[in-house]
Parts: C-alpha cells; structure tokens; sequence
C-alpha cells in the first residue's frame, strides 16, 4: 500500500486526503493547528453541510487516515502534496505560508518521493522557490533523487455534482517523468481527465487565469448592472436577450450581485497581475475588473440608500437585516465574502444592523456592531430593511417576507434571487443589482 502526506487540512487538503484514503492509500494529514488536528482525529466534521464529504469522512478508519502535528511523521510517505493557502494582502500574493511548507517538506524529503504543489502560485513558484528550497536545503536533485510537479487545486464547496474525486485536473512537471508520476498519482484517486502541460508555469498559470477569467466575467456583469442603473434598464430582460445568443453559440454569461467570494476568484487575479507585471505587461484591462468587483458591495449600499432617500427617509434611521453572510449559496464559507463587507457598511450606515445565517457559525467579530439573530420570522416584525447578501436556499421560499408577516418596507436583492414582482405586489419597494 503506498502512503501520501497532506500538508495542510483545510477546504483543500482535508478532501483531498479523505479521497486518497478511500482509493487505498494509506494517509497522513499534517497541520500546524493541534485543534484542527485533534478534531479531524476525533472526526468532527468541519464541513457540515456537505453531505458526500460528511459521509467519507466519518467512514474513513483511523488506520487510513489520521492527522497529526508532527512533521516527522511524514518522513517515509511516498507522495507529499503541499496543501496550504496563500492569501494576498493589499493585493499582494503572500507565499509565505508556501515558502515554510516547502522549507518543512524539505527536513523530510528522501530519494524517490513525489512532492506536488496544490496551492494557488504565480508563474515560476514551483520551480523559482520550491525546487530551490528543496534542492538546497537538501542537496538532493529533481528528476534525479525526486519528482516535483505543480497540480492546481480545484474545488467548489457545496456542489453536489462536482467534488475533489472528478474534477479535471491539469499537471505540470519540472521534468517528463516528474509529469508522469503525477498523472498516475492522480489517475489513481480521481475519475475525471488529467491533462498534461509542458511546464510547472504553464500548470500555475491555468490556476490563476482560470479565476481571473471568471473573475473578469463578472466585473463585465456587474459593469453592465451599473449601466442599467443609471439609463434605466433591467438587468434581467438584458440578460434574456443575452442568453438567446449564448443558447445558439454556445457562450457562457456571469450574473451581477454584490460581488464574486471565496480565497479563489477575487483574489487569483493579484498572482496574474503580478507576475504580468514583473515582465513588463499592461494590466490595466485586470486591475479594472478587480475594481469593479471589489467596490460592489459600496455601490449597493449606495443604490439601497438612493431607494430609501426617493421615499423621503434616511438609511440612519431605519433597521436592517442582512441575510446571508456566506460568499455562495448554501455553504459556511466566509472567505472574502462581499456580503460580510456590506455589513460593515450597513453596520456604520443603518440606524441598526441584524445579521442571519443558519449556515455560519455567527459571532460578534464577524459583523462588529451588528446585532446575531436566530429567529428570521420573529425579526421581520422589527425591521424596516431587507438585504440579501447570499442566496440561500431558505431566503427563496415564497412568501418570506409578505407586509402581512413583516413591518419590511425596502427589499434590497444583493444576489437577484428573489421574485421582484412578487415583492412588488406586496407593496415593498424592491431593487436589486441592475433592476
């Protein structure tokens, strides 16, 4: 039975090392956080409202799969796959987190081991730093003592089609063989296409532009929203239109909201930005449509405030609920989530702010100043304002908020979710982003 070591058991790894587990291997999940691990060990699911990983993960036994913060531990795996995030701070990639996991793998790398990069890197990580830490740190050589590739994460927390086990993934070794040797460890855990590239910067760049792409896609969105705000128009009779083309040739189309969340869209733009940058290139096309993205959530508390002063009140004096704190539908995760940006807004703006999730485990830092509530139809008799932040699925039942249940005068609709003209026919004004 061959082993595999997980550095770092988050959103990534922890999946990825449930996986590899339930395809035979025999894994180690390695953190630096001893509750992370003690709860892992004692299978507390930090994923609760996922139901496929929930399931592996409390079915995985012990002799599969354990965690532990003792490097050592991992000292005689066969693979080592580097898991760890890499944050950007005032849009700047951060790889320190990259650079201290490589510095770890390196105390124990040993002739044979496939190492593999999972986080998200510009360009010529892997080789420029990686393989240089490893190399040096160890006089060992790739190709030659080991192999190293760059295999980019993908993930989508929450979809119930689309998980670690067959999502197509791309690789790119520092070597032919080091390729080689990825594919089949992915081959062998993942049922879905591996595509090989020529190079590690060819792999790092997919990850990054994958988001940037989307990324851009929205801004676009989002940009042409604005646009319909001020001449008037409705966003979703433009889509409509949109879509008869996009039905026919086969073109995919962004929806506008407060703005894109999660550690991948928002923030994979700043490592293509970077890295273009450093050879030379105009990035002007992309720092627009970070921009765009990023000022969404000011932008709708603007629009909200404009709703309310046309019917001669003040957002300072009226109550506001936020709901849905999450960055998408229907999952805990706060990752640079725009809704919670809004709320810091609304929490300055607002007479009084309420915030509700039943997915996200609320606390008082998340939101200073807002006030957690527990009990939605209790609180729709106490405010004047409804926004939505994340769509999810318990914000869509018909008839939530009706003049008859609630004393809601303004619905905004941060994510275009909701039945606008069944709202209006409730006598709430309603807007939403573009309409």
């Amino acid at each position: 039975m061959k082993s595999v070591g997980i550095i770092g058991l988050g959103y990534v790894g922890l999946p990825l090392a449930i996986q590899s587990a339930q395809k035979g291997y025999k894994v180690i999940g390695y953190d630096i956080d001893s509750l992370i691990v003690k709860n892992i060990n004692e299978r507390i699911n930090p994923f609760v409202n996922d139901e496929r990983f929930s399931n592996a993960f409390v079915s995985v036994s012990s002799s599969l799969f354990h965690a532990t913060s003792e490097l050592s531990e991992l000292s005689n795996v066969d693979v080592v796959v580097i898991c760890v995030p890499t944050p950007t701070a005032n849009k700047i990639p951060d790889l320190t987190i990259v650079e201290d996991a490589a510095r770890s793998v390196a105390t124990i790398l040993k002739t044979g081991q496939l190492i593999l990069l999972e986080s998200t890197v510009s360009p010529g990580v892997t080789r420029r730093i990686v393989l240089d830490i490893l190399e040096s740190s160890t006089g060992l050589k790739v190709g030659r003592d080991f192999n190293l590739a760059y295999c980019p994460e993908r993930i989508d927390p929450g979809n119930q089609k689309l998980y670690v086990g067959n999502l197509n993934r791309v690789v790119g070794g520092i070597t032919k063989d080091c390729s080689q040797k990825a594919i089949e460890f992915y081959s062998s855990i993942i049922d879905a296409e591996i595509v090989k590239l020529d190079s590690t910067e060819e792999a790092e760049f997919v990850k990054s532009w994958e988001n940037s792409h989307r990324n851009v896609m929205i801004a676009l969105a989002n940009s042409a929203a604005i646009i319909c705000d001020a001449v008037g128009m409705n966003i979703d009779n433009v889509l409509r239109g949109l879509q008869s083309k996009v039905d026919q040739f086969g073109l995919s189309l962004a929806k506008p909201g407060i703005g894109p969340g999660g550690h991948c869209i928002p923030e994979d733009i700043h490592f293509v930005i970077k890295n273009a940058r450093e050879y030379g290139v105009d990035t002007k096309f992309l720092d627009d449509a970070s921009e765009v993205n990023d000022k969404m959530p000011y932008y709708a508390v603007d629009q909200l405030s404009e709703m309310v002063n046309k019917n001669d009140e003040k957002l300072k004096n009226l109550n506001v609920l936020l709901l849905g704190l999450a960055y998408k539908p229907n999952v805990n995760d706060l990752r640079r989530s725009p809704a919670v940006e809004m709320g810091y807004i609304l929490s300055r703006e607002a007479k009084k702010l309420f915030v509700h999730d039943q997915y996200v485990k609320l606390n008082s830092s998340i939101v200073p100043g807002a006030e957690i509530v527990t009990d939605l139809k209790s609180i729709l008799k106490d405010v004047d304002i409804v926004v939505i932040g994340c769509a999810h699925d318990e914000y869509l039942v018909k008839g939530l908020i009706t003049k008859s249940n609630s004393k809601v005068r303004y619905i905004y609709d941060g994510r275009n979710c909701l039945d606008a003209e069944a709202i209006k026919k409730e006598d709430i004004l309603y807007k939403g982003v573009g309409k």
